[in-house]
């Protein structure tokens, strides 16, 4: 009965770790969902005001308002470059929150294999025992009816 504590207390275990690997892997798509967020704003609002230049630029802008139109468009294409290496770094985070909640259902799988093949084999063993018992049984009776006939 050892053993099945044993097992139990591994099974509660890697339930255990199952469920913080299934918190994590939520976590870590939350962050990725609002890092694409952020990045769709930062998309959103290049294109907006990129569209908003043109206009602009049709009615004629002085160099100066140009310069900084485009200073300001590098700036913000850096950070809409940053915000995607960002991206890329959650994406990563997110797949690695998977693998790890993978094994950890692998392990819990296993256990509960293990566990369920130790009760077949027990309840196996069981009716062995207690067939053995009523094959003991019948050859008493059998030998104690033939003693008597004797």
């Amino acid at each position: 009965m050892a053993q099945g504590r044993g097992l139990q207390v591994a099974m509660e275990a890697a339930q255990r770790q199952r469920d913080i690997a299934m918190q994590r892997l939520a976590q870590k798509r939350q962050a990725r969902q609002l890092g694409q967020q952020q990045l769709d704003q930062l998309t959103g609002y290049a294109t907006e005001t990129e569209q908003r230049s043109m206009l602009r630029g049709q009615i004629g802008t002085s160099p100066e308002v140009m310069q900084h139109h485009l200073q300001f468009m590098a700036r913000l294409e850096q950070t809409i470059e940053l915000q995607k290496s960002q991206m890329a770094t959650l994406d990563e985070a997110s797949q690695e929150a998977e693998r790890q909640l993978l094994v950890a259902e692998l392990r819990l799988v296993s256990l509960r294999q293990v566990v369920q093949r130790r009760e077949r084999d027990a309840a196996q063993s069981q009716l062995r025992r207690e067939q053995k018992e009523v094959d003991e049984m019948a050859a008493s009776r059998y030998r104690l009816l033939t003693q008597a006939t004797a």
